[in-house]
């Protein structure tokens, strides 16, 4: 048994002092009732820790690529023939990539003679904001840049296919062969993206320009070698001259054009048990016998005449594990009882609902979505889709066509307009008439509602029937811990606004510049 948060056992202290010097009652009730509140007590500090029972690793896969990031925060980056660095433009530009793909996860890593991570691989864009706003290149001793460390570095990451967005003007590494070396033997893919100008700028130092030992004046350039090492590499190459250059689109369109966008991430998840609410429960117990005598049961009588709802939901964390838990080992129709179970409610119908589809009850399922009442988009145009992949599987092609049809006017969806256009191209003809499917009453309130209402969209995909051979996805993801997301962990975080605190900070740690300046001291050309 782990406990989430152990800093609460602290509580513990002047609880105990409390007891210790304590005079207790001579009169044998008031004496339990103290104990017992004692008891209460406790037993609440220890609900307040969150303790859990962890279990197995589980290997869950969802829709989305993995890239790597690495920004040049050496001393060249300060140059200003971009304005107003190089470095801020890149981080300017980067952002804009990490927006215009919500989907992918992205790590960070900043570099210079040395290379660090500063945000672990995420799909919230707020976390990688943070991270990169939080690194300031003022406070990196070394400023020389060195390619091949960097290189070094990502290969040690546990990516089968690594592709890494490299925002650099190249610094003075020209070991070209040792560079496309390490990137082939350890599968890396680069984007590089050469950040500065054509004619390169004059590095200046306290306002003063930076001379060489020659007294020549120190001019930074993109290094050519950028470009033959993404070629040879197997990867892109790009310039970023101007903050404005368009350069966003391009390399959105070339990540979306790669092979291995269909492919699925594989992770690993760690699930566990929550047993707070079994402390939580003994707690209320003790108070109530503190509070009040064994035999006076008119104390409870008040439980009795509590709402339905109330009793429901006190009961629905019951029923939410067993679905769960019946969902998870393919008992399809038990679950769908059990979520029956829960207090009514969109979640509750929605996974009802797959759950029949899964155990395939097509008809139950379409009723089930056709009843469900909702104000947001994209789980309405969820639940067009899924009922138009119900009506395939009961045959009713037309039917269908008009689901994909309203699941289409919500906004624009590649599965349903995938599988509308299917319909189109095969002409399949029903053998019975489609009007016994769903009560015409309901098709039309579904109809005026898709004007108004929003979906959110299913991640699992189901395989076409032989009759129709269309494309479908999963209904819905896999419902565990309650959670009823349509289309995966990635379209939800990519749909949903991300809540961050207001003065909320991340900050780099002393360790983390640490690593970064390690070795500075045999820098031979700081810039």
């Amino acid at each position: 048994m782990t406990f989430i948060y152990p800093f609460v056992f602290f509580l513990f202290i002047p609880l105990f002092i409390l007891y210790k010097y304590d005079n207790f009652a001579t009169d044998k009730y008031k004496r339990r009732a103290r104990i017992l509140l004692y008891l209460s007590i406790s037993f609440a500090i220890l609900a307040l820790s969150r303790p859990v029972i962890l279990n197995t690793l589980q290997k869950q896969k969802f829709d989305a690529q993995d890239f790597i990031v690495a920004i040049d925060a050496s001393y060249s980056m300060q140059a200003a023939d971009l304005e107003p660095t190089r470095y801020i433009v890149a981080k300017q530009t980067l952002k804009e990539i990490i927006n215009a793909l919500p989907k992918n996860r992205f790590a960070i890593f900043a570099f210079t003679s040395n290379a660090i991570l500063i945000s672990p691989p995420t799909t919230d864009s707020a976390i990688s904001f943070m991270a990169l706003d939080a690194l300031d290149p003022k406070y990196i001793l070394t400023k020389g840049t060195s390619l091949i460390e960097l290189l070094k570095t990502v290969s040690k990451t546990s990516y089968e296919k690594k592709s890494l967005i490299i925002f650099s003007d190249g610094g003075e590494d020209y070991d070209l062969d040792t560079l496309v070396k390490i990137a082939k033997k350890n599968n890396i893919v680069p984007y590089v993206v050469a950040t500065g100008s054509s004619n390169g700028s004059a590095l200046t130092l306290n306002d003063k320009k930076i001379k060489d030992e020659n007294n020549n004046l120190v001019i930074s350039r993109i290094n050519p070698i950028l470009k033959k090492f993404a070629s040879l590499s197997g990867g892109k190459y790009y310039v970023l001259n101007s903050p404005n250059s368009g350069l966003v689109k391009q390399i959105v369109s070339d990540i979306n054009g790669a092979k291995n966008k269909s492919q699925k991430t594989e992770i690993n998840v760690l699930t566990y048990t929550e047993l707070f609410y079994f402390a939580t429960v003994l707690s209320i117990i003790s108070f109530l016998m503190a509070v009040t005598k064994i035999h006076e049961l008119y104390v409870f009588i008040p439980l009795v005449f509590l709402p339905g709802t109330a009793h429901s939901q006190i009961l629905d964390f019951y029923h939410l594990h067993n679905a769960n838990a019946a969902f998870k080992e393919a008992n399809y129709t038990h679950s769908a009882k059990e979520f029956d179970k829960l207090t009514p409610s969109v979640k509750s119908y929605y996974n009802k609902a797959v759950a029949y589809y899964k155990a395939g009850q097509y008809k139950k399922a379409v009723q089930i979505f056709a009843s469900i009442k909702t104000t947001n988009t994209l789980l309405k145009q969820s639940i067009f889709y899924n009922m138009g992949n119900c009506a395939i599987k009961l045959g009713k092609f037309q039917r269908a066509k008009i689901y994909y049809q309203q699941a289409l006017s919500l906004g624009y969806d590649d599965d349903s307009f995938y599988n509308l256009t299917l319909l189109y191209q095969l002409n399949l003809k029903e053998k019975q008439d489609a009007s016994d499917m769903l009560p015409k009453n309901e098709v039309k309130k579904q109809t005026q509602a898709s004007k108004k209402e929003s979906p959110q969209k299913n991640e699992e995909k189901q395989k076409a029937s032989k009759s129709s051979s269309s494309k479908s996805k999963h209904e819905a993801s896999e419902t565990t811990a309650g959670s009823s997301d349509s289309k995966g962990k990635e379209k939800k975080q990519a749909t949903k606004k991300i809540d961050k605190p207001v003065g909320s900070e991340y900050k780099i740690g002393y360790k983390a510049y640490e690593l970064i300046n390690k070795g500075y001291t045999n820098e031979k050309h700081p810039w």
